[in-house]
């Protein structure tokens, strides 16, 4: 509400714009944008029959190395090919699966009828079957959070595998002293179907694809090969309305691309066309072909898209191995589109409550290249029925050529200098900072061109946007807002003779009439002799400049600055001036005023923003501080200044307190210390012994995680611990309340007085390391002058017996990534792993793999003979009959226990 008590209706979200026709929304920047016009065309032929033997064929798989796998029937074995010569055999199979595929934690999954195989890309652990009883799994697409999503083919039916397999151990089981988990593997493989998911009679799915986000989009035929999408929410097992991909048939397959739009296969297409889908449709709808151009290759192969683990998506080729998809960099846009707030189906009207309202002003934040526009028809009725033709006035936002907007002088809207007419809003445009004439805010004031009383009245506002563009760029528009009822400077501020008398009828005239001419021209009309005739008949000499355009019973006849309207009834032609009400034209007028001031009266009005943190402008921050005695560190971000200014009254009240310091390094860190990377520790409260030590290192003097108060390091009283004189004293402050003797006491305060007055400022290593040196000066700003306090990093979120006490010295830190071992850099057994490779060529991966081809030589291991062997004797394994692969020689023997 601005602060003449207006209210403004927004149009900003995707679910605003119900009717679209060559326009997208994109979630991105959040933004109307043209999209093609171009057409798919009619389907081939034997579009039917191309589809269904492309679902015959087995999709391939591409893993994160760029290693491409294939189906080979006559090896019966899915073969790799990769950098390295040849090809390698993945996995020898006995029968044909129904699809493969890669997932992102390494494994290979197969689809075989009523089971699915396992196979580790890394050799961690043997072939696992899991069977799936009652379904069979036919299609497969790799999850990003892991597992697979299955698709059975008759039934439709949808089923999530996920878990992991345990990896086996190389040595013995654990001693029973051992800790480790109750259950060695918590998650293992597991089949989850997804009940809720029912089809309609007569769709029948072809194709999944996994989204990064966990999105799953299912693609379906209905009818006589209409394609369409459908989307499941996995938090909700629900499968989505569908969506029609408009001109597209027999679709059979589809990838997501990194922006959420969609690329689908269609038979006989040369390229792939890529559709948006609605996330959050809530009916059945119709999706248009976006414009951008993927071509395929003159050798694309008519199958699925590959499965695959990165960008971009991948189609395979006749001649092998598989092509990355790529787009045009032309752009090809619409010249034209259309997005209104109503449909056949779905309606978003702006709903005043007031059959009397005067729809005031209208706001735009968009963004408009050069060439390229938007016109906004707007039209305003007491009833929630559509409005007609006649009732629609256009408004011009940029450049729109002239053949594209109606006749006479029309309303234009200005460029403002703001991001929004609402005080201290940054816009919600993608665009970035306001550039002037091209991206930002827009205002222009809301009318009926042409009319004797341009005022719009009325309940519900119905809004039309066209697009326009010049092929390559495109207008973005990311809000509408439409203020009212109209604050009417004339009739709020003037005597009421300067009020509108004319209403009804009169008020629609197009202008009043200044000539009326019968019989002068025959009935049917010449255009050619209109100008001469005119003339005479109006008398507007000679030297003026007239022009007739249009043809039949209307044309448009300009004369200078001047504009006349020509209609033709019967034998008559009457001429209009679109002349407004001397009323209209004032309120107009008075218009330029008031948007003017009502903007300025509103930051007036909202003047306590200013002194709000959360909205100050970042220039302010600093003068915003100095009120209150404030100086910020150069290091601090803006972000983080308006949150110390917004927490500044409890930290000042906290000032050289524990809290205090908490507050501000928290502050300071983003949420460090709530987050438990940074522990603020007083040194009373390390005023105990080290009970166990699992996985340090003691050699490490100036860890602060070993704040050890006796000599050694490993504390096991009567075992490894060694109390000298004064280390009793110590052990007896620790675990008695009172001592025997003075002497005793007066060590004992002596002790505690070594640790009072001291705090240490444990930092994690998950704290930036440039963020360091900010907090060490944030310490030295919040600590008292007579507590001594260090700050220190610390290498481990927690260390059981050691730094044990959750929310004192330690916290339970976010889950550790896996991060490869480095040399020189990393420790064994401290975080860092050797990680293998998941690749589908088993040679980069470093599984045991072999070249492919009839003549390839495998290994072959020999234990020796048989033997029996009494208990408590010794025997020898000999692995010297053992061979190796072709061009390969033996460099170690492994032994495993398996009985």
């Amino acid at each position: 509400m601005d602060a003449n008590g207006q209210r403004f209706w927004l149009l900003a979200d995707y679910r605003h714009w119900p009717g679209r026709s060559h326009v997208d929304y994109r979630p991105g920047c959040r933004a109307l944008r043209l999209t093609s016009e171009r057409a798919l065309g009619a389907a081939v032929a034997d579009a039917a029959t191309i589809a269904a033997a492309a679902l015959e064929r087995l999709p391939r798989a591409v893993d994160r190395q760029g290693a491409s796998a294939h189906w080979d029937e006559a090896a019966m074995a899915i073969v790799a090919r990769s950098h390295l010569p040849d090809s390698a055999r993945t996995l020898l199979l006995g029968e044909r699966p129904q699809d493969f595929a890669a997932g992102f934690d390494d494994v290979l999954y197969v689809a075989l009828g009523e089971r699915v195989l396992l196979h580790d890309l890394r050799g961690r652990w043997r072939d696992v079957v899991l069977p799936t009883p009652g379904f069979q799994p036919w299609r497969i697409a790799a999850a990003a959070a892991g597992g697979v999503w299955l698709l059975e083919r008759a039934s439709g039916r949808i089923a999530r595998l996920s878990g992991c397999v345990q990896a086996e151990r190389p040595a013995a089981d654990y001693a029973a002293t051992t800790f480790r988990p109750l259950a060695e593997n918590p998650t293992p493989p597991t089949l989850n179907l997804f009940d809720a998911v029912l089809w309609p009679a007569g769709e029948r799915p072809q194709a999944i694809a996994a989204a990064h986000d966990g999105l799953l989009g299912i693609l379906s035929w209905a009818g006589d090969g209409e394609s369409r999408l459908r989307l499941l929410d996995p938090r909700t097992g629900t499968l989505g309305v569908a969506q029609t991909l408009a001109g597209a048939s027999f679709a059979y397959a589809l990838d997501w691309l990194a922006d959420g739009r969609i690329a689908v296969r269609l038979p006989g297409r040369r390229d792939v066309p890529v559709w948006l889908p609605a996330v959050a449709a809530s009916s059945d709808s119709v999706l248009e072909a976006g414009g951008d151009i993927y071509p395929l290759a003159a050798d694309a192969e008519e199958a699925a898209f590959a499965h695959r683990l990165d960008e971009p998506p991948r189609y395979p080729l006749r001649t092998g191995g598989v092509e990355p998809l790529h787009r045009l960099s032309v752009a090809n846009l619409a010249r034209r589109g259309e997005a209104a707030n109503f449909s056949a189906t779905d309606v978003h009207l702006l709903d005043s409550g007031d059959q009397q309202t005067v729809w005031h002003r209208l706001f735009a934040e968009a963004r408009l290249p050069a060439g390229c526009g938007l016109v906004v028809w707007l039209a305003a009725t007491a009833e929630p029925s559509p409005a007609t033709a006649a009732e629609w006035h256009a408004h011009v936002f940029g450049e729109v050529a002239a053949e594209a907007l109606p006749g006479g002088p029309l309303p234009r809207a200005v460029w403002e200098r703001q991001p929004s007419e609402l005080p201290g809003h940054p816009g919600l445009g993608a665009w970035g900072a306001p550039q002037a004439g091209r991206a930002g805010l827009w205002s222009v004031l809301i009318q009926r061109a042409q009319r004797r009383v341009r005022a719009l009245s009325g309940r519900y506002l119905w809004v039309r946007v066209e697009l326009h563009g010049d092929g390559r760029d495109s207008p973005e528009l990311a809000a509408l807002r439409a203020y009212a009822a109209r604050f009417s400077y004339r009739d709020h501020y003037l005597p009421r003779l300067y009020r509108e008398s004319e209403f009804g009828a009169a008020a629609e005239l197009p202008g009043s009439s200044v000539a009326s001419v019968d019989t002068l021209l025959a009935a049917d009309l010449d255009a050619a002799i209109v100008p001469a005739a005119l003339r005479a008949a109006l008398a507007l000499g000679e030297a003026a400049r007239v022009e007739v355009t249009g043809a039949g019973s209307l044309w448009q006849l300009r004369d200078g600055p001047a504009s006349w309207t020509l209609r033709r009834e019967a034998a008559a032609i009457v001429a209009y001036r679109p002349q407004a009400t001397p009323a209209d034209f004032l309120e107009r007028l008075l218009g330029n005023v008031e948007g003017v001031l009502t903007p300025l009266e509103d930051r007036v009005a909202a003047a306590h923003l200013c002194s709000d943190p959360a909205v100050a402008p970042a220039g302010s921050l600093d003068w915003l501080a100095g009120w209150i005695g404030v100086a910020f560190d150069a290091a601090l971000p803006e972000a983080r200044r308006r949150e110390w200014l917004a927490r500044a009254s409890e930290l000042a009240l906290h000032h050289g307190t524990r809290r205090g310091l908490r507050l501000a390094l928290d502050v300071a860190s983003d949420g460090g210390v709530r987050g438990g990377e940074i522990i603020v520790l007083e040194g009373f409260r390390m005023r105990r012994l080290l009970s166990t030590l699992l996985g340090v290192d003691l050699a490490v003097a100036d860890d602060p995680l070993l704040p050890g108060l006796v000599i050694s390091g490993n504390s096991v009283v009567g075992d490894t611990l060694v109390l000298g004189e004064a280390e009793r004293v110590e052990l007896l402050a620790l675990f008695r309340g009172e001592v025997g003797s003075p002497a005793e006491q007066e060590a004992i305060l002596a002790f505690y007085d070594q640790l009072a007055y001291r705090v240490l400022v444990l930092v994690h290593q998950t704290v930036a390391a440039q963020d360091l040196g900010l907090l060490r000066r944030i310490v030295e700003l919040e600590s008292p002058a007579h507590v001594e306090v260090q700050v220190a990093t610390a290498t481990w979120p927690l260390l059981v017996g050691i730094a044990s006490l959750v929310g004192v010295d330690t916290y339970l830190g976010p889950p550790r990534q896996r991060l490869p071992a480095r040399a020189e850099v990393s420790s064994l057994g401290n975080g860092d792993r050797v990680l293998g490779v998941g690749s589908l060529d088993p040679r980069l991966s470093g599984a045991s793999g072999e070249v492919a081809g009839p003549a390839a030589v495998r290994p072959v291991a020999v234990a020796g003979p048989d033997r029996s062997v009494a208990h408590g004797r010794s025997f020898v394994l000999d692995g010297g009959g053992s061979t190796a692969a072709a061009g390969r020689r033996i460099t170690e023997y492994r032994w495993r226990l398996t009985e």
